[in-house]
């Protein structure tokens, strides 16, 4: 009698897979992470101090790894600065928008219908106001810069944080763990702390990761309009919106810190997606 072939277990092949993607999103992550914060250390070059006879030289030159602006200055020196502003603001925010996020999410959850009703009205109407708006009021009230960016970005990504953690929060206050706490008249702010804050704790750390990718790229996006990081500071995105006036003169200008923003945003996805995986198996089988 033949004897069919047994199929390969795929689980072998997801967790290799799972592994592989946090691998390279811890990598990328790292990478950039050591290059920030090097740039405290460590400029081959003063990224504000123009050099007009070395204007527009291309990568590989002597003295200059990526090249020059068109004032002359390093483009790596304003690379490596600009990583440190970039995370400082995307993580800034992000950070911001998980401990509000996690307070209002856990709050609406565990006491009751008016709670609930009123933070999720509040954050629907949040939600409602597009984040570039509020950009472009913050930079008019208080003036552009890395702490409006931070302001705007967390007052965008907290109604969207509280959601997911109130999501979260109602599937764990179902269990029966949570039941039992409250024959034994556990106070609420025991069961959240105890039981429901270490519950949704890896939801926290994905949504952290996410959010930190979103952040730089918003944050790049409202720099090239003007409303974000502006000179002396340096961010990837003011980068791009100097180099768009030589785009056709020298396009590596703008190819540059595109890259480091592609790469870093990516690298954040990846090591989110890895840690779901990890720290969510039902939601990794569902997937």
């Amino acid at each position: 009698m033949t004897i069919a072939p047994t199929a390969t277990p795929a689980k072998p092949r997801r967790r290799r897979r799972r592994n592989l993607t946090l691998t390279i999103g811890i990598v990328v992550t790292a990478a950039f992470m050591a290059m920030a914060l090097a740039s405290f250390f460590y400029l081959p070059h003063n990224p504000n101090v123009p050099r007009i006879p070395d204007r527009l030289l291309p990568a590989g030159s002597p003295g200059y790894l990526l090249g020059t602006d068109a004032l002359g200055r390093d483009i790596f020196s304003q690379l490596m600065v600009g990583a440190r502003t970039s995370l400082t603001v995307g993580a800034g925010g992000a950070l911001i928008s998980l401990v509000i996020g996690t307070i209002a999410g856990l709050s609406a959850a565990a006491f009751g219908r008016v709670a609930d009703e009123t933070i999720s009205r509040g954050a629907d109407i949040m939600l409602s106001i597009p984040g570039m708006v509020t950009a472009l009021v913050l930079a008019a009230t208080i003036g552009s810069g890395a702490l409006t960016t931070i302001l705007a970005l967390s007052a965008f990504f907290t109604p969207s944080f509280t959601r997911v953690i109130r999501s979260a929060a109602l599937s764990v206050m179902q269990e029966d763990f949570i039941t039992a706490a409250r024959l034994y008249d556990r106070p609420t702010w025991f069961i959240l702390l105890r039981h429901v804050l270490p519950n949704v704790a890896g939801v926290m750390i994905v949504q952290f990761t996410l959010y930190f990718a979103a952040g730089i790229l918003t944050e790049a996006g409202l720099s090239y309009l003007g409303v974000g990081v502006t000179r002396p500071s340096i961010s990837w995105g003011m980068m791009l919106n100097e180099a768009q006036q030589q785009v056709g003169i020298s396009s590596p200008l703008a190819m540059w810190p595109g890259l480091a923003i592609v790469i870093v945003v990516l690298g954040l996805n990846l090591l989110g997606d890895g840690l779901r995986d990890v720290l969510d198996p039902k939601l990794a089988r569902r997937a």
